[in-house]
């Protein structure tokens, strides 16, 4: 069969960063589309040479380029961290690729056989059944184990500041907004990271039901989010602003975060 240098490039290049992208899912970390290439170009270019090069084929090259490649899109961050990231990496390519070869017995197909421009479209969808397993493993873990505390301090961060305070978890929070989870924070915690002026310039809003009815409340942007024991931050999370949280919790966390 024949294959051409392209195609290579352009399958390893969508894999790659397909599985990246899953790790960084499966982390919460913050994805980095550059980081992402670049680490995805690096492992294509030990998949050009591959077969030119047989002493890449060794297994230690390949542990040094996997170990590599998540380096670079975790960027700087805890050892123990890092090392989860790589297991996650493991564990996705190891799964895809079963989930691929499952996929193509079931379909009686012999990848060997089936043009190589097809490959990406079978990992494609083993990379959705991998995105679904992780929405579950974080929804019925890692939420388990959140749901159990109720409250915890957080540090939130926007507009360059960072501000502690005391949080209650919600599990009837469901606020979306521009498809990110939302966290209500009171208008205290918001004069910490904005000047009064900024938040009057704030024209996104989101609407919520109250006990009173429904309410439109400002959105602003979180830099990121973290527990206050932990240095692990959650990105892409937004905040609505609201006048009405009374009592010692300052922010109210949403269900999937």
């Amino acid at each position: 069969m024949q294959v051409y240098i392209e195609v290579v490039i352009i399958n390893n290049l969508l894999i790659n960063a397909l599985i990246l992208t899953l790790t960084l899912r499966f982390l919460r970390h913050r994805i980095s589309k550059s980081s992402i290439f670049i680490s995805s170009a690096i492992g294509t270019v030990y998949a050009i040479f591959l077969p030119l090069a047989d002493i890449l084929n060794l297994f230690i090259f390949k542990i040094i380029l996997a170990l590599l490649m998540v380096a670079i899109i975790m960027g700087r961050c805890r050892f123990k961290r890092y090392l989860v990231a790589c297991t996650i990496f493991f564990a996705l390519t190891f799964a895809m690729g079963g989930i691929t070869q499952g996929l193509a017995s079931i379909m009686s197909i012999d990848l060997q056989e089936v043009n190589s421009t097809l490959i990406p479209f079978f990992v494609g969808f083993a990379g959705l059944i991998a995105i679904f397993a992780q929405k579950l493993i974080y929804k019925y873990v890692v939420l388990a184990r959140r749901k159990s505390r109720y409250e915890d301090f957080v540090i939130i961060s926007a507009n360059g500041k960072e501000v502690s305070c005391k949080a209650y978890y919600d599990s009837g929070n469901r606020l979306y907004y521009k498809n990110s989870p939302t966290i209500i924070i009171d208008r205290s915690i918001a004069l910490q990271l904005f000047a009064q002026s900024d938040l009057n310039k704030i024209d996104d809003k989101t609407q919520i039901d109250t006990v009173t009815g429904k309410k439109n409340l400002q959105v602003i942007t979180l830099d990121y989010l973290r527990t206050q024991d932990k240095k692990d931050k959650v990105y892409g999370v937004m905040a609505a602003i609201s006048d009405c949280i009374r009592g010692e919790y300052k922010v109210v966390l949403h269900c999937d975060i």
